[in-house]
């Protein structure tokens, strides 16, 4: 048996096939051994009754499932995220050994993903697992998924939502990024303006307590919380709500994206501001972000305290200048117990930067000609230079209008762009990244691309290796969205065309919602209708019987299906442009 065959994503790294299969009858039993973390068991039970609708009792030596935490690490469970799954066809049972609460977790993630119903007749269930035996472990240690609540703002419940599916996918991190030119998602006691419009109204915010419920929420589930407050660009609605934080300029108007990083003023502003997010985020490192300043235009050159500043820092440009910010948020932040992690693109790699090469590089282009350093610069020269990197490199992590089917899954952190394999350990690992657009009616289009992109990229993160079997991998990942309900062999994403559903971001034609060409394939318009509507029943009858783990994408896999059966009766084919 191979890890796709499983139908489990992530796929596990090993599996070793064993006779014969392991059947449960609800309501499912668990022994968690008296060592093994409380929230690990409460997690596992809530994950399986979640994924069954069945109930789960603790149980004793008999149970269905055991969690056995290891004291030691062993060669079978030697990563702090490992885990060995033993199904024991004789035994009836599945037991999950780790050295670490993460590693548990993971197992128990893999154990609901991987059981399949069967009906036995009479009404009653039965739930089944192959007899393997898996060894797991992440390829990579920093596996991160990012929300863009400073954009578009996540009521708490709908980030919990996200968390689940992230947990599900064997993340270990949250980017969460709350400042940009839109507004600032985290309440700020020192500068409540940011927290409103120009006119004074409230705009919706993540209190403190609000942050502590994610914090321990993510956090039952392996992941910790990367607070990203983004500076020095990306500053339209902080210098609206504090115009004293721009650049001194005594002819002409000073940059309206850019904040003056000279004045004594506007550091103690932003050390106040990376405060309270120290004070509320407990995770070691926290993102400073540093993008796209010289795109969004700035006016350090023509500043009075900029170039005050510079003069007794002994920077002769403006990258220095900003090097020197860089630096002294470094500081700050390593006074304080935390890591200081910054976007790659304002970093002229190309000759060594005076920088702390503790810093952690997130890497997601090299900036395009006017936007940024461009010859001689390159994710190897990070790793030359000393710089550990998180790869989110942006055709195989920007979610909205870059990614593709065929580029991500031959995407790794490690590949594209490529990594000498001398250097390959100073990767951490990668982000996916959800930039949120501020229109409501674009950012719908997260609720038919996450579903598919967030298990693809994670699989590429903690298992590499080539996927062979597309249709297979394509049921998995069917499996993986929707849950063990989906009848044997169902296959949404075959209907739709493909794994990752397009996006016309950019584009002044609208929103594309599934790849018709791709969707349609050899059949006639009458059978790919039929198809379509075929999918949209079953879709439909196991969101009202409430059997898909999440009813939001069945919704929106029902609508891109909808479109496409318009498409067909409108043009009589599967194609939107006629030959």
């Amino acid at each position: 048996m191979t890890a796709t065959e499983l139908r489990v994503v992530p796929r596990p790294r090993r599996v070793e096939a064993t006779s014969g299969t392991v059947r449960f009858e609800p309501p499912f039993t668990l022994a968690a051994e008296a060592d093994v973390p409380p929230v690990v068991g409460s997690l596992f039970e809530t994950l399986l009754e979640r994924e069954t609708n069945a109930p789960v009792r603790r149980g004793t030596d008999d149970a269905d499932v055991k969690l056995r935490l290891e004291d030691d690490s062993t060669d079978a469970v030697d990563d702090p995220e490992g885990y060995v799954l033993e199904a024991n066809a004789d035994a009836g049972t599945v037991t999950i050994r780790a050295a670490t609460a993460d590693g548990l977790r993971h197992g128990c993630q893999t154990f609901v993903t991987e059981i399949s119903r069967v009906d036995a007749g009479d009404g009653h269930e039965q739930w089944t697992l192959p007899a393997c035996e898996i060894h797991d472990w992440p390829e990579s240690s920093w596996r991160e998924f990012m929300l863009d609540p400073a954009r578009g703002f996540f009521p708490v419940e709908q980030v919990k939502l996200r968390i689940d599916q992230a947990a599900r996918a064997k993340y270990n991190r949250l980017h969460l990024h709350l400042l940009d030119d839109e507004g600032y998602a985290l309440e700020s006691a020192a500068y409540p303006k940011l927290n409103q419009d120009a006119d004074g109204t409230a705009r919706p915010a993540y209190s403190p307590e609000d942050v502590d419920e994610l914090v321990a929420y993510a956090g039952d589930r392996g992941i910790d919380i990367v607070p990203e407050i983004d500076v020095p660009a990306h500053a339209s609605h902080l210098l609206e709500r504090y115009p004293e934080l721009r650049c001194t300029v005594d002819d002409g108007e000073p940059a309206d994206r850019t904040i003056c990083i000279g004045s004594e003023e506007t550091v103690e502003f932003v050390e106040t501001l990376l405060g309270e997010v120290i004070e509320q985020f407990p995770f070691e490192y926290v993102h400073v972000g540093g993008d796209e300043w010289e795109m969004q235009g700035y006016s350090w050159n023509e500043c009075v305290d900029c170039q005050a500043k510079m003069a007794a820092d002994g920077s002769e440009t403006d990258t220095e200048h900003f090097y020197a910010f860089v630096r002294h948020l470094h500081d700050f932040l390593a006074g304080h117990d935390r890591r200081t992690i910054v976007w790659n693109d304002q970093i002229d790699i190309s000759k060594t930067p005076d920088l702390p090469r503790d810093l952690l590089i997130h890497f997601w282009r090299v900036a395009a000609p006017d936007r940024g350093p461009v010859e001689g610069c390159s994710l190897e020269r990070f790793l030359e230079e000393g710089f550990d990197v998180i790869n989110s490199y942006v055709h195989a992590a920007y979610v909205r209008g870059w990614i593709t089917e065929d580029y991500m899954l031959g995407w790794t952190s490690t590949r594209r762009p490529t990594v000498p394999d001398e250097r390959a350990s100073q990767v951490r690992g990668g982000g996916l990244l959800a930039w949120e657009p501020s229109d409501e009616a674009e950012r719908a289009y997260f609720e038919r691309a996450l579903p598919s992109a967030m298990p693809i990229f994670a699989d590429r993160l903690w298992n590499s290796t080539s996927v062979d079997d597309r249709e297979c991998y394509s049921r998995s990942v069917t499996r993986h969205a929707l849950g063990p309900f989906v009848p044997e062999g169902f296959d949404v994403y075959r209907e739709l065309g493909g794994l990752i559903l397009p996006t016309w971001w950019k584009r002044s034609s609208g929103t594309l919602l599934a790849h018709v060409n791709r969707s349609f394939r050899d059949r006639t318009p009458v059978q790919a209708e039929a198809d379509y509507r075929s999918a949209i029943e079953t879709l439909s009858r196991l969101r009202e019987a409430d059997r898909t783990i999440y009813p939001e994408t069945a919704s929106a896999y029902e609508s891109s299906l909808e479109w496409l059966v318009e498409v067909a009766e409108r043009d009589g084919r599967g194609v939107l442009d006629r030959p």
